[in-house]
């Protein structure tokens, strides 16, 4: 006699922060908020996080466009999952949403770029996809494993073991990537898939969280009895006590057998603001390099728009 697969509930919570160096928030995210419990249930809970590049506005405008765009995109595509294929309907629902992004974004500006990471949780499977190198983590039973792969010059090199671990800490060019969206419409959108288990905690973060904090301390955080509406505002608090040097945006679902009360989750909004361009901005500007020729081990679904001829 079989076990009944136990039903699960996501509680979540998100947190976007200016950060204590830039004049403005270049990053967004958007939770599963506004659609009605059946949708939830027959589509899947979809989460995006974007962290808009390019200087002034045109970050703001690429990482907003971004959420907008991927989480419609993905409801309006993803129809009912296949009961015996699931995962195969949701990644081409995600793929398909964060294409559209891409192309949105390229159309809205000019030279700016945004990095993203998207999460759908739907029965007990779990989707993640990135591009660039904001994060995914999963906590199960006390460990925190990066499931994400950063799309940066120093994690390339550190992968090729060009450099070392303290070499990259404080290499000169940590802000470049070689994959985001806006900069083209050849994509590489790194795949990761599971089945969830009770207990499990999903982190997307910006590198404004990451960066100044480390694994071990977001670990830290993220105890079973914390609610993530606690854990995304420490987080935050963290980063900024850290020197906040960059804008600092979290989303955390935790994966649990109750169903969550309204004081449980928060979301602090996408964090999208009208600022004048300052002329102090700190920001790095966007860096793209073409892709290294060998991809490091993992899954990959490629998109590819141009002409065969042009590849």
């Amino acid at each position: 006699m079989g076990f009944a697969k136990p039903v699960m509930y996501y509680h979540h919570a998100g947190l976007t922060d200016t950060g204590l160096l830039r004049s403005h928030n270049e990053d967004a995210f958007k939770l599963p908020l506004d659609l009605s419990v059946d949708t939830l249930a027959q589509k899947g809970y979809f989460y995006v996080l974007a962290d808009g590049m390019g200087g002034h506005q045109k970050g703001e405008v690429a990482s907003a466009v971004t959420i907008e765009t991927a989480y419609a995109e993905y409801y309006a595509s993803v129809g009912s999952p296949d009961r015996e294929n699931p995962e195969k309907t949701i990644i081409e629902a995600m793929v398909s949403a964060i294409e559209q992004a891409n192309l949105q974004v390229m159309e809205a500006t000019e030279g700016g770029g945004t990095t993203i990471v998207a999460a759908t949780l739907y029965d007990d499977h779990l989707v993640i996809m990135n591009i660039g190198d904001s994060r995914a983590y999963l906590l199960r039973d006390g460990e925190l494993r990066l499931v994400s792969r950063d799309h940066s010059l120093v994690s390339r090199l550190l992968e090729l073991g060009k450099i070392t671990d303290n070499e990259a800490a404080n290499h000169p060019r940590q802000n470049v990537l070689y994959q985001a969206l806006g900069q083209g419409s050849d994509l590489e959108v790194h795949v990761y898939t599971d089945k969830m288990q009770l207990g499990d905690t999903i982190i997307l973060c910006s590198d404004g969280l990451w960066g100044p904090l480390g694994d071990e301390a977001i670990k830290e955080v993220l105890g079973p009895t914390v609610l993530p509406r606690v854990a995304v505002e420490r987080l935050v608090e963290m980063a900024n006590a850290a020197g906040g040097p960059d804008n600092i945006t979290t989303i955390i679902i935790k994966v649990c057998d109750q169903e969550p009360t309204a004081e449980e989750c928060i979301s602090a909004g996408p964090g999208i603001t009208e600022v004048a361009p300052d002329a102090d901005d700190t920001h790095p500007t966007l860096e793209i390099r073409i892709k290294p020729d060998t991809l490091p081990e993992g899954k990959f679904y490629v998109v590819r728009n141009q002409p065969e001829a042009e590849l």
